[in-house]
């Protein structure tokens, strides 16, 4: 009925409630009487396994990033032109821009 999260609290399996560890929370003390019933709570769910796509998705987002600043860097101290920069960094350079609001 109940899955210990990894922050103190408890989740309710049932209705899918988050209960904090707090005693003044009518939900916490109906789960302290649930215990002290006997009755044991399932350990904390292990975090999901990365896949490798995920590792190179969130690898892939870090690269996005830390282009977009380099050439937002290069461009602003004028290192460089938008016109000196490949037309693929040149596309995402506006994309981002775009995004920023800039």
């Amino acid at each position: 009925m109940y899955r210990l999260k990894e922050d103190g609290g408890v989740l309710n399996l049932d209705t899918g409630a988050n209960i904090p560890d707090n005693e003044k929370n009518e939900d916490w003390r109906e789960y302290l009487e649930w215990l002290a019933a006997g009755n044991t709570p399932d350990p904390v769910s292990p975090p999901p396994v990365k896949t490798d796509e995920d590792l190179l998705n969130e690898s892939d987002q870090k690269m996005i990033r830390a282009v977009d600043w380099l050439l937002q860097y290069l461009v602003q101290q004028g290192v460089v032109q938008l016109a000196d920069i490949p037309q693929v960094l040149k596309d995402l350079y506006q994309e981002r821009k775009a995004q920023r609001g800039a």
